[in-house]
């Protein structure tokens, strides 16, 4: 019985992947045992994802904005009727634009990718592999452009608020002074958040960061007296809580 002496030993689709001179993050994605090899600690990819250009991109994903709409879907009924002949109307156009890829199968299908992007890229960043955690603050100026995300106009996607807040707090619980660090360096920290006073998950974060006050080093990181935290913090609540009476 040759199988136990490795005859039907399983052999990893990631290393296989892995061992490619030309492999790419993208196709990694792809692979659906991605999470199960990287809880298992699998060496050749914890050192493939510590890359800091991949880190890099890992970070983008998780924070890329929507698609912005085409010209031809946000082009009224009106016109889209008069150039196809009419709301009922037979037109040799209408099958042309659907061959040129304008269908709204082509753009959900666009969309589920950069979700499905940025759910896995979250679970990478945040995962139980520490020296994941240590590259990522080897790299400030990336987890700066990562921090640039609440720059963002509001309202903010609810969905990636909470994969940014996933990740920060992953880093803070992981290389607390280290965050505590990172975070003093960055201009306008407390207001920025503010601005998604009606993200849950935005506010969430910033109360992990004001509870951080109380820990060694972290004196400083929300500076309440210059940041103006509580006049802010009322001002952009009271209109919503005079609207719950």
């Amino acid at each position: 019985m040759f199988w136990r002496f490795g005859g039907y030993a399983n052999i990893s689709t990631i290393d296989t992947l892995l061992d490619k001179p030309d492999a790419t993050l993208e196709e990694l994605l792809d692979e659906t045992d991605l999470i199960q090899e990287l809880k298992a600690q699998n060496a050749k990819l914890v050192e493939f994802l510590r890359d800091e250009a991949i880190l890099e991109r890992l970070l983008k994903y998780v924070i890329a904005p929507k698609e912005p709409k085409s010209e031809t879907e946000q082009e009224p009924a009106t016109s889209v009727e008069k150039r196809t002949g009419g709301l009922f109307g037979k037109s040799k156009h209408t099958g042309k634009a659907k061959s040129e890829g304008g269908d709204d199968g082509e753009l959900d299908k666009t969309e589920r990718q950069r979700l499905k992007n940025a759910y896995i890229s979250c679970e990478i960043l945040s995962s139980d592999v520490w020296s994941i955690a240590e590259s990522i603050l080897e790299s400030p100026k990336h987890l700066k452009m990562f921090w640039d995300y609440m720059k963002s106009s509001a309202p903010l996607d609810p969905l990636q608020a909470g994969y940014f807040t996933k990740v920060n707090e992953s880093l803070l619980e992981k290389k607390t002074e280290e965050m505590i660090a990172f975070i003093k360096t960055l201009d306008h920290v407390v207001p920025d958040m503010m601005k998604h006073v009606d993200c849950p998950m935005v506010m969430d974060l910033l109360l992990k960061l004001i509870s951080l006050e109380k820990d060694r080093g972290g004196q400083g990181i929300v500076d309440v007296s210059h940041q103006n935290l509580y006049p802010n913090w009322v001002e952009q609540t009271s209109f919503t809580d005079v609207t719950d009476f």
